[in-house]
């Protein structure tokens, strides 16, 4: 199933009704893809958004969500907001077990889009935990591949890096619904780990700079 997104146009209909996707050359910005978007915040698809603990104040008065996925189970209890909440008691550590989690939530996302109602899910930063739930679901109910999935979000939400151990994850989620990963991890010399490929050219700069500096600490 193609998913038709901002940077798609559909062309024309052909004989069966089917239309013609024709994918364009030209790169939205971030901020034209989050437009409209309160502060701090970034919009997954039209029904479904994402942001770190400073904006979810302000996130939620505006938006006004049929439900709050909160994946930050250190910050402080909410306001009485009387907003639906959904909790997901995971630290952002590798050795987390996200897998549970995965697709109990994309269930409840896709309950509330089908209501024609707002998602809002939140961490502390909007960077690991809640980017590994919204591409959990833009896997499952979207049906973008993992590697999709990313790069949508990276294009609306540049800073998101779930750590190895929730990648991981997600690719084991994907080759269950799909038989297959579209994203393998790799080992990375620049910081002598694996990381999943799609984050490879993030590293390169670094890799250059170990080979030509070999003797220079980059932290």
């Amino acid at each position: 199933m193609k998913v038709l997104t901002v940077e798609d146009k559909v062309a024309s209909v052909g004989i069966e009704n089917e239309p013609r996707v024709d994918i364009t050359d030209t790169k939205l910005t971030k901020e034209q893809l989050n437009r409209g978007c309160p502060l701090g915040v970034s919009r997954v698809i039209d029904s479904v958004y994402i942001c770190g603990a400073h904006a979810l104040p302000g996130a939620v008065k505006a938006l006004r969500p049929g439900l709050v996925i909160n994946a930050a189970p250190e910050l402080p209890p909410p306001p009485e907001d009387y907003v639906p909440r959904h909790y997901v008691p995971l630290l952002d550590t590798p050795n987390s077990d996200m897998y549970p989690f995965m697709e109990r939530v994309a269930d409840l996302i896709n309950e509330v889009v089908t209501r024609n109602e707002v998602v809002l899910v939140h961490c502390v930063a909007g960077v690991s935990r809640s980017v590994t739930l919204c591409l959990a679901y833009l896997v499952k109910w979207q049906k973008m591949t993992l590697c999709e999935a990313y790069h949508h979000m990276k294009l609306r939400r540049p800073q998101i890096r779930p750590n190895t151990g929730f990648f991981k994850q997600l690719i084991k989620f994907e080759e269950r619904l799909f038989g297959e990963a579209s994203v393998k991890m790799v080992y990375c010399e620049a910081i002598d780990k694996e990381i999943p490929d799609v984050y490879e050219a993030d590293y390169n700069g670094m890799t250059w700079f170990r080979q030509r500096y070999p003797n220079k600490d980059l932290r």
